[in-house]
């Protein structure tokens, strides 16, 4: 039905967009954010960057180890 590798791609896909709301957000809000259980501040944004390109890097370095022929079936 699935093939693996373009699940994890499409994964790799949200997670960089998800990298990429976190290098843009300090354009549109003033940090830090007092979110009321937590203080948003810019080092946390920039930890949250940082694990979040990891995560990108290692979804894509997993895909591309992956076979075309792996499919998930429901």
């Amino acid at each position: 039905m699935f093939k693996l590798r373009d699940v994890v791609i499409f994964f790799a896909g949200a997670e960089f967009f998800h990298t990429l709301s976190h290098i843009i957000l300090p354009y549109f809000i003033t940090l830090p954010l007092d979110m009321g259980f937590m203080m948003f501040t810019s080092k946390l944004n920039i930890c949250a960057i940082i694990i979040n390109a990891i995560i990108t890097i290692l979804l894509l370095w997993w895909a591309s180890r992956l076979n075309n022929d792996t499919t998930i079936r429901s």
